[in-house]
């Protein structure tokens, strides 16, 4: 075959490949699969080369010895001390190196989590009790994100000199309780953490058709039985959703490990060793090894799982249309559950939330109870130069993402749900696992890439330009899943026909896509855009790493963390800490108030 009948075959078969799309269409996808190759594959695999290329593969050796993992760990899990006829009891942990003190942490958080939040959901979706509805806006308090002083507010209730050990003491008991370390870091993240579960197993508990549960009532199945074997196996995907997303947030949090003054674990590990680096050319190997580890696992986990949920869905859907979920009335023991178990634990899950209000509008909180009611904090925000050239840095940076956000969830949710080609599984997979993809190891990739990598020298290259564009693409990347998702669930609810009607009358992809279908889904991408506004301005992973490369240029959440980690349990800045996450905790507040009450949509929390 000549090379001009060669030509003519290849055009052949681009034209039958491209025959289905428009040139609308292909922009869209041409854009999708840009952004999240260029932005989150190049950057994984960058991270993926980094250690035979710029380590050797010989050195990773060393990450199999301590202080990475400890076989012979040491330390101690409880410790009792004497003194002047009281008596400390001390709750820490023993060491066993960097990477495995992470996995331990993280299952144990994951596995006291997932119970916690079975347990709720199951009384959520099942049961009909007084102060339930009450029950179910306590339960969203503790996922309202204030970075970084959530965790310190824990610190001050189990740490040492906190309220556990302070009030025992003061009431002349005679003995004091501490809670440090890496106990203190898994009961603080449990604590953050538990209602991502309850969220992911109650939407599964709600969608079970009732009458699966009624056959096996009829076939002799009551109770625990009937729970076992029923329930909870339909709604699997559900707790694999909530406990894998848990386990990688504990694996890469940063928060408690501040708090609890924990050092040997992954997370803070990556951060010490990229904040100490002057230039890419002295990135620690830790960063990269551990980052990698990282995002293996989060690789694996999201796979696995969608894979799992796929072959589960058959258990959601035995029959169209909507149910109401069968509920009944608790029994005696179910109702002291309810009100003596239940009710006090979500009350003590919110007092981190409530304890950072506290810090933000008093002047100092150093013995049991806070002194001094004041606004100077929140002053000094909006009059010193670094705090609000920070907070202003974190809403441009914000708007900028979410307006990226909306052009290229749009897009890749267009093509997914309309256009059902090869090329749809592969963008919607990309358009999700930012969800679950470590932001400590996607930023690390995104430092190798473009501090190091082909594109050195380039605007996006923070070391020469600054952070605040890679920020900005790295945030649109890490947050578009959440507007993403809306814009899918608006698309699922507009049918096709409309815009094969308005095709079928001459109009062109394009009018059609504005004049109809944008109009239709507005509200869907208006909620999306703000619920990816809310995660982009309390982002903390991504912030820290890359942003701190140029203090001028850092967000928010950088900042806080810069006067944390300045001195012993935040030092100085604690209050003025708090008052900067009391600020996010409001935009949060807002959007929920907008999406649920305004816009009447769910508001769309991490992993549901």
């Amino acid at each position: 075959m000549t090379n001009k009948g060669h030509s003519r075959s290849q055009h052949r078969l681009w034209s039958r490949i491209l025959a289905p799309y428009d040139r609308l269409i292909l922009v869209m996808i041409a854009f999708s699969l840009l952004a999240f190759m260029l932005f989150l594959v190049a950057p994984l695999v960058a991270l993926l080369i980094a250690p035979s290329r710029a380590i050797g593969l010989s050195y990773l050796s060393i990450y199999l010895n301590p202080p990475y993992i400890r076989i012979d760990s040491y330390g101690e899990w409880v410790k009792v001390i004497e003194r002047e006829g009281s008596v400390r009891i001390i709750f820490d942990w023993v060491d066993h190196g960097v990477i495995l003190n992470t996995f331990i942490a993280s299952s144990l958080v994951t596995v006291f989590s997932t119970i916690i939040g079975i347990s709720i959901a199951y009384i959520m979706s099942r049961l009909d009790f007084p102060g339930k509805n009450l029950l179910r806006v306590m339960v969203i308090v503790p996922l309202l994100y204030t970075p970084f002083v959530n965790a310190f507010v824990a610190f001050k209730i189990f740490g040492p000199g906190g309220l556990f050990s302070e009030i025992p003491r003061e009431l002349g008991l005679g003995f004091s309780i501490v809670v440090q370390g890496l106990s203190g870091m898994i009961l603080a993240q449990t604590m953050m953490f538990w209602p991502i579960v309850y969220l992911n197993v109650y939407s599964s508990m709600i969608q079970i058709d009732p009458s699966l549960e009624e056959q096996a009532e009829n076939l002799g199945a009551r109770g625990f039985k009937l729970f076992r074997t029923v329930t909870l196996p339909l709604s699997l995907p559900g707790v694999a959703a909530g406990a894998g997303i848990v386990f990688l947030f504990s694996m890469e949090d940063l928060a408690a490990p501040i708090a609890f003054k924990v050092s040997n674990v992954m997370s803070m590990k990556i951060v010490d060793s990229i904040k100490s680096s002057i230039t890419i050319e002295q990135l620690h190997p830790d960063a990269v090894v551990l980052s990698l580890i990282m995002v293996t696992v989060a690789v694996v986990w999201f796979l696995a799982l969608k894979k799992y949920v796929g072959l589960r869905q058959y258990a959601m859907i035995v029959r169209g249309g909507r149910w109401t979920p069968r509920t009944r009335k608790p029994g005696f023991l179910a109702k002291l559950v309810i009100y003596l178990v239940v009710f006090p634990w979500v009350l003590f899950s919110m007092t981190p939330q409530m304890g950072v209000l506290v810090y933000a509008f008093t002047e100092e909180w150093r013995g049991i109870l806070p002194s001094g009611f004041t606004l100077d904090h929140f002053a000094y925000i909006f009059t010193d130069d670094e705090p609000s050239r920070a907070l202003r840095n974190s809403l441009i940076y914000a708007s900028a993402a979410v307006a990226i956000i909306v052009i290229l969830s749009s897009s890749s949710a267009y093509v997914v749900n309309r256009f059902r080609t090869r090329l749809a599984q592969p963008i919607d997979t990309l358009a999700t696992i930012p969800l679950v993809i470590p932001g400590l190891a996607l930023a690390t990739g995104l430092i190798i890439l473009f501090g190091f990598g082909p594109f050195k020298g380039t605007p996006l290259d923070p070391f020469a330009f600054g952070p605040a564009l890679l920020l900005i693409a790295a945030y649109t990347i890490r947050k578009s899943p959440f507007t993403t998702r809306a814009v899918y669930a608006g698309l699922q609810q507009v049918h096709e026909s409309l815009e094969e009607a308005a095709l079928n009358l001459g109009a062109s992809r394009s009018k059609t896509l504005f004049s109809i279908v944008i109009p239709l889904i507005g509200i869907n991408v208006f909620s999306g855009a703000l619920i990816s506004f809310v995660y982009v301005m309390a982002e903390v992973s991504t912030s820290i790493t890359i942003g701190l490369i140029d203090d001028r240029q850092a967000p928010l959440t950088a900042i806080m963390f810069d006067y944390l980690t300045g001195g012993y349990g935040g030092g100085n800045f604690i209050n003025l800490v708090a008052a900067m996450a009391s600020l996010i905790l409001a935009v949060q507040l807002l959007v929920i108030t907008l999406t649920n009450i305004v816009l009447k949509q769910r508001y769309a929390f991490i992993g549901v």
